[in-house]
């Protein structure tokens, strides 16, 4: 039986990666991995170290010895921002490129004109006032970084089918240019150039009307209506919680912010530690907080420590352990997107599974655990960038149960992820075989 749902996941695996659209959504997400690995590691050093809340400056206390630390922590602020803040329109230009490639069309006009349509579905339609007056930013920046992904994805495919369908003839590579050859280039392509950028420039235009922050705006709007109120029912919590790494999975990285969803019982369990003196007995032990972002965010969205863990003990895939290496210090700190998009786990029906599967059984665990007084709950707040494993120890005020549990959930998790890396082990050896 096990051997079965071997071959039939190793089946699907092959087939999937055959599919034209799908290798470019694989293959834009790789290309990507090194701007994002670099914004990563960005926002490890804003985040962890030159922020006055970053977890390594409160242990440290880096902001009161360190020479020119605000003028860091602003040289940082600003790096991060100018790396990740335009990932989505790389995405974008990427994704078109290699649907036109793959078609035998002009790629690099094909990336060009999905990352200006990328540009245009987000300009601030609002930035001109009815008087005319100019307000706010021309574009929708919150939209051209990593939340902007997904969109910039079906940009990229949508207008490389446009390419692959309405360019009037196939496109050939020369080693040097001519005028007369780039000349050519336009003249074949001009009609899905217009097309694209109508098409896209008349829906950001149209819904800017009935959104403000366009339609990745509405498309977050959407998405975010499921975490209203999962309240303390532990399959409520469960399926919350899935379904945001199942977002995550698809591109969507981001921001499904939890934080509002418990605030009340997470208020509530702080005055009771506060005035009691401990955790335990807090009015709220079962909440969203206390299991997922707590014990289930190890590493970040689905457990992807333990993957790390998992890929350095026994995959045979050097390019699975080459972005392993140089993602685990993002990872140890919360920042997965380098594993997301380099591996990639993002449209990975291989992946996919052990991702949703270890922070179910994580949480699951934790609520056992809470359910039988071994610990008591996650009250006290604790930075966004301390290390996972820490943070149900450090957020029980050190209570060494709590920081065992995170242990066992680790331990779990890495089993959960084990054979499916082992199973990558032999997709990567069909595939030099197929080579």
């Amino acid at each position: 039986m096990i051997r079965q749902v071997q071959k039939t996941l190793l089946k699907f695996e092959r087939v999937v990666e055959r599919q034209r659209y799908w290798r470019a959504l694989r293959d834009t997400l790789t290309l990507l991995f090194p701007f994002v690995l670099i914004g990563a590691y960005v926002s490890f050093l804003n985040q962890a170290i030159f922020q006055r809340n970053g977890f390594l400056n409160h242990i440290y206390g880096i902001s009161r010895w360190f020479p020119g630390f605000k003028r860091l922590t602003t040289y940082t602020t600003m790096l991060n921002l100018s790396i990740n803040g335009i990932i989505a329109v790389i995405a974008a230009f990427a994704a078109a490129n290699f649907v036109a490639r793959s078609a035998h069309r002009d790629n690099l006009l094909a990336g060009l004109t999905a990352a200006i349509s990328f540009m245009m579905l987000n300009i601030n339609y609002n930035f001109f006032s009815a008087h005319g007056q100019a307000s706010g930013s021309r574009f929708l920046e919150n939209n051209l970084g990593t939340q902007g992904i997904f969109l910039a994805l079906l940009v990229g495919l949508l207008t490389g089918w446009f390419f692959s369908h309405l360019a009037r003839r196939a496109h050939s590579h020369q080693e040097l240019e001519t005028q007369t050859h780039l000349l050519a280039r336009a003249r074949n392509n001009w009609v899905p150039m217009v097309v694209a950028l109508l098409v896209f420039s008349l829906l950001g235009y149209g819904l800017s009307f009935v959104s403000k922050g366009g339609l990745n705006g509405l498309f977050y709007a959407v998405f975010t209506l499921p975490f209203s109120n999962p309240g303390a029912a532990i399959l409520a919590i469960v399926g919350v919680a899935s379904l945001s790494n199942l977002y995550w999975l698809i591109g969507i990285m981001g921001p499904v912010d939890f934080s509002g969803n418990s605030a009340t019982s997470t208020v509530q369990n702080l005055e009771y530690a506060l005035q009691h003196g401990s955790a335990w007995g807090a009015p709220n032990p079962v909440t969203l907080h206390t299991l997922f972002d707590a014990f289930a965010n190890v590493g970040g969205p689905g457990m992807t420590l333990a993957l790390l863990i998992a890929i350095l003990w026994r995959s045979r895939n050097h390019n699975y352990r080459l972005v392993a290496k140089t993602s685990a210090l993002p990872v140890l700190f919360n920042l997965n997107q380098p594993l997301l998009v380099g591996l990639p786990i993002a449209y990975s029906p291989l992946l996919a599974i052990p991702f949703l599967l270890a922070p179910l059984a994580s949480m699951v665990i934790t609520w056992c655990a809470l359910k039988l007084q071994w610990m008591p709950p996650v009250v006290y707040p604790v930075s966004k960038t301390m290390p996972g494993f820490l943070t149900g120890w450090l957020g029980t005020g050190g209570d060494w149960r709590a920081l065992l549990v995170s242990l066992i959930n680790i331990a779990v998790a890495t089993a959960i992820y084990l054979p499916f890396i082992l199973l990558a082990n032999q997709v990567d050896e069909g595939a030099q075989a197929d080579a």
